[in-house]
């Protein structure tokens, strides 16, 4: 390395090409863009998914999966849930007050999720035959 040879940095950011400004600037006339076709027009982008008129892929591919309209109008709750509302008297209208099921939720089943049960009385809720007889042992009482 030689101090003849030394040569300043480039620019930090260099500047934007100028299209379109004549045939001089080396970018006029078509701007970089070609001729014809769809990118070459102004808006000329195709949508996300487009495959030039080929049947896109997301359309190509199976649909799998199921979602059952019952579960919108059913819900199953855990036995921890219902006595973490800390009543004696739990029926659907306490369920909506606590906010453990909305108003379009017309069935509620409660499923065993733990081994200990206070004393509490359920009326219009199903139950799973383990939660019935927790329940009934501890004092209890299921009414459907």
């Amino acid at each position: 390395m030689r101090l003849n040879n030394i040569k300043p940095n480039g620019p930090r950011v260099k500047n934007k090409k100028r299209l379109g400004r004549g045939p001089g600037s080396g970018s006029g006339k078509t701007s970089g863009r070609g001729h014809k076709g769809m990118k070459s027009r102004s808006g000329g982008k195709v949508r996300a998914g487009f495959e030039g008129g080929q049947m896109p892929l997301q359309k190509r591919v199976p649909k799998y999966g199921f979602s059952s309209r019952s579960s919108k109008k059913h819900k199953s709750l855990r036995l921890s849930a219902l006595l973490s509302i800390k009543k004696e008297k739990i029926d659907m209208n306490a369920l909506y007050e606590t906010k453990l099921i909305n108003k379009s939720i017309k069935k509620v089943k409660v499923f065993r999720d733990t081994e200990e049960c206070t004393k509490i009385a359920l009326k219009g809720i199903a139950v799973s035959s383990s939660v019935r007889a927790l329940i009934e042992k501890s004092g209890g009482s299921v009414e459907d």
